[in-house]
């Protein structure tokens, strides 16, 4: 009798308890979301609600009820019902409690608390309090779906055409796709990391082992990618790719709304949850979310950072209290990005990537709620381990701030197994098994080693990377320039390179070729001995570096009206090593023939000489301070291009060293800076110029990177604008022995006409000023003094159709020309995207 009571008396309580539900809290009347309100259930698990008041509860112990509580509401609690699945919450405002506020508040009581939270960043930032630090870190990133989310019906589509509706197919993808995601994700990636760190220096990663599903060898640039900042404290808080404005950055109080949620319990006593929002609202998204934030320290002990927009992008970051230290070390962390139902736009990656509203097809009407793409979601979790704080740490070469090791991509199951927080399902192992199948199939790694290749201006062969930059190429000397050219790769040899080139110009109709060969010293330090020997052509008073430009251009515009070429036959040796990985050094010492291709001929009071012979010593230095590395099996890879940029450049000629004719030294100097503001407009600073002491022939002199002829008619000047060019001044119109110029340009954001058409405008403003010691031993060309100062200002629209742009210049100043057409340059530009 007594089992039988007791099994009446449970009854209730299995019909009503489960484990799991949804729902959304709002306010009672106005109907709105209540973002972040604390939901608690009689088992004593708590969440928060969303941005947009919604929240998803899922635990192992089953629940009757749940607690909603809102700063400025009353409390409610909800019984739970065996079938509900879904509930709406709706919170009465407490006047009482909000003129209690209003009356006892000279302000938001939560800008005090955020104001000392900003006060105490310093004490709080681990980066900054501790000496050092180092941890593992397991990483895993799904692309998947859970396939209780989605109906495996099939499904009908119909055509609605003057308001009737008629069949037209069935659509079985949504039963395909759970079928699917039954078995499996849609992708998998794992990784292993050490991350340490020494006070006064970058923080680095190094990387110990590495999965990514489909391939043997890891994308190392996707490595890289940063969809979560590690710091919460710094300035700019990073969620997939791009930069917001943290909430408690130095100048966040313009920024940000804020509003005290509750008091938690916790690991050190109690913490404030703070919810933060942008003031106003913008074309792009901004982030909002809460902090938790120590109510003795002020630190960070928990955060959430949400975007809610076409896409949704959620981060949670959660930091553990260690006594010892007194300070809260970050514990886990994960990101998860899905399909929104909001309409906000959403500029993901630095702005690469942009989601809009698309516009909608009202035509096709489908039976069912749900497809693939509304359940897909891509999700990557952190979770960190064997701390270890103020122990000695030695950081070497900190610049380079990921390392990837050789082996890393070879790890057995055992070392996976001894570092996995997350252990590995059967969906994840059919995940990697299904997945390496099809590439090895498709041969995806050979098309993204040719992708990775053809952007750097090489077509990889399975042992020569062929140099597109050497195939075609236009001038007014050579006409046009054929040639064919590469080098060796890593599976030829790692350890040295072959190089070689040989091109045709159909106007000179002559041959230009050269050979070399190099080898590796230092992988660590990328140190490289070389030695070539070179047949070819160069601009005539040009500025030269020696550091070499990894950016490709197949074709410079500039050159098509450059005319005035030396030819240099030279053997060359050089050694190429990284003090720095964001600090390079070459020296090379050169020997060789030179020849003027113009009327030209150097007379002083000691030489006439219309060839000559020079024999240099150069040392060349970049200096990227801001720029970050990663070691690779493939080399050094920049993964963070960052400025300012310095390039230094000394060489010296040794006169009667192998029957060179002069004795001279010239010193060269560039410096790049970008300044992009959040999300505005972008400031682009070069800084050059370069002396020469002692008398050097034209090909060590400078002509300013001139892009103007004047031409009659005068449409015959309408040509291509150059990169970092005077676009108003004439090809060799300058020449001189010392000269300084600064380039500057102003970038505006783009103007929103319409979908495709987003016009964007550049102001930009050169000035140049120079001079010449003995102009009059440079005989053939006619030139004059930069000594007055050269200046001209201009406006460039580009993006007008397909990339193409109207750009127009005006110069004036001491060298204002008399006819103004003469200071007139109107100029095409083009910008390539790539579109990722």
């Amino acid at each position: 009798m007594k089992n039988i009571l007791l099994v009446i008396l449970l009854i209730p309580f299995f019909a009503i308890s489960q484990t799991k539900i949804q729902g959304i809290v709002l306010d009672s009347k106005t109907k709105q979301p209540l973002p972040f309100a604390s939901i608690i259930t009689n088992t004593n698990f708590g969440t928060l609600t969303d941005v947009d008041g919604k929240f998803y509860i899922k635990t192992k112990n089953t629940f009757n009820q749940i607690s909603i509580s809102y700063v400025g509401y009353q409390s409610v609690s909800v019984a739970i019902h065996k079938n509900d699945k879904f509930i709406r919450v709706k919170l009465k405002s407490s006047i009482e409690n909000l003129e209690e506020v209003l009356i006892t508040a000279k302000e938001n009581p939560a800008l005090q608390i955020i104001r000392n939270a900003i006060k105490n960043k310093s004490k709080n930032n681990i980066e900054k309090s501790l000496n050092s630090f180092k941890f593992n870190s397991y990483n895993k990133i799904l692309v998947t779906a859970n396939p209780d989310s989605i109906n495996g019906n099939v499904d009908s589509v119909f055509v609605v055409k003057e308001g009737v509706k008629t069949f037209k197919k069935l659509d079985s993808s949504n039963y395909k796709f759970k079928k699917e995601i039954d078995k499996q994700h849609l992708y998998i990636s794992e990784k292993i990391s050490e991350f340490q760190f020494q006070k006064g220096k970058k923080k680095k990663e190094v990387i110990l082992a590495s999965r990514m599903a489909g391939l043997q060898q890891p994308i190392y640039e996707l490595l890289a990618i940063t969809f979560q900042d590690f710091s919460f404290y710094n300035e700019f808080y990073t969620l997939a790719g791009t930069q917001y404005t943290n909430p408690i950055a130095n100048n966040a109080l313009k920024q940000y709304n804020y509003k005290i949620l509750d008091t938690i319990a916790t690991e050190s006593g109690n913490s404030i949850l703070i919810y933060f929002k942008p003031k106003e609202k913008k074309e792009v998204l901004g982030i909002e979310g809460v902090m938790y934030l120590d109510t003795k320290s002020f630190a960070i002990t928990k955060a959430i950072a949400e975007l809610k927009g076409i896409v949704n992008i959620k981060a949670v970051q959660n930091f553990n209290y260690i006594k010892k230290y007194n300070t809260w070390f970050p514990k886990n962390m994960n990101v998860i990005l899905k399909k929104g139902v909001n309409s906000e736009n959403i500029s993901l990656f630095g702005g690469t990537v942009k989601f809009s509203k698309g516009q909608k097809n009202d035509t096709l009407k489908n039976t069912r709620k749900k497809g693939p793409s509304d359940v897909t979601y891509f999700i990557s979790k952190s979770v960190n381990s064997n701390v270890k704080i103020n122990i000695p740490v030695v950081v070497k070469k900190s610049s380079s701030t990921m390392q990837f090791n050789d082996d890393a991509h070879k790890k057995t199951a055992a070392f996976w197994n001894n570092y996995r927080t997350d252990s590995l399902t059967t969906r994840g192992k059919n995940t990697y098994t299904t997945l390496d199948s099809l590439a090895l199939k498709d041969g995806i790694e050979k098309k993204i080693n040719l992708a990775r290749n053809i952007l750097k201006g090489y077509y990889p062969t399975k042992y020569i990377n062929l140099n597109i930059g050497k195939i075609i190429n236009l001038n007014n000397y050579e006409g046009l320039r054929i040639g064919f050219g590469g080098e060796t790769n890593s599976n030829f040899s790692p350890k040295y390179k072959l190089e070689s080139y040989l091109a045709y110009g159909t106007k000179d109709t002559d041959f230009k070729y050269s050979f070399g060969v190099s080898f590796r010293l230092h992988k660590e330090t990328n140190t490289w001995f070389g030695v070539n020997y070179t047949n070819d052509l160069k601009e005539a008073a040009s500025l030269d570096f020696i550091a070499e430009n990894t950016s490709f251009s197949p074709i410079n515009p500039r050159n098509l009206n450059v005319s005035k070429f030396y030819q240099y036959k030279t053997v060359s040796t050089y050694i190429k090593h990284d003090i720095q990985p964001n600090f390079e050094a070459k020296i090379q010492l050169n020997s060789g023939d030179y020849k003027p291709l113009f009327e030209y001929q150097f007379i002083s009071s000691t030489k006439n000489l219309s060839e000559y012979k020079l024999t240099t010593a150069t040392l060349g230095l970049q200096y990227n301070p801001k720029s970050e590395y990663m070691n690779s099996p493939l080399g050094k890879l920049k993964i963070r291009n960052r400025f300012p940029q310095f390039t230094l450049q000394l060489t010296k000629s040794f006169e009667n060293i192998f029957d060179s004719d002069f004795d001279f030294t010239q010193l060269n100097f560039r410096i790049l800076h970008k300044i992009k503001r959040l999300r505005k407009a972008t400031t682009h600073i070069l800084f050059e110029g370069g002396i020469v002491f002692g008398d050097a022939p034209i090909s060590h002199l400078y002509n300013s990177t001139p892009n103007y002829t004047f031409k009659n008619p005068w449409r015959k000047r309408i040509t291509l604008a150059g990169k970092n060019s005077f676009e108003t001044m004439g090809y060799n119109e300058f020449i001189s022995d010392k000269f300084i110029a600064i380039h500057l340009k102003h970038e505006i954001k783009s103007f929103k006409i319409t979908k495709k058409f987003k016009p964007q405008l550049t102001i930009v403003t050169r000035v140049a000023i120079g001079d010449i010691k003995n102009s009059s031993y440079h005989l053939g060309l006619d030139f004059k003094s930069l000594k007055k100062g050269y200046i001209e200002s201009g406006l460039e629209f580009n993006s007008l159709f397909k990339g193409f742009g109207l750009s127009a210049f005006y110069r004036y100043g001491a060298y204002k020309n008399p006819e103004w057409s003469d200071n007139l340059a109107v100029k095409l530009t083009y910008k390539l995207r790539l579109g990722f």
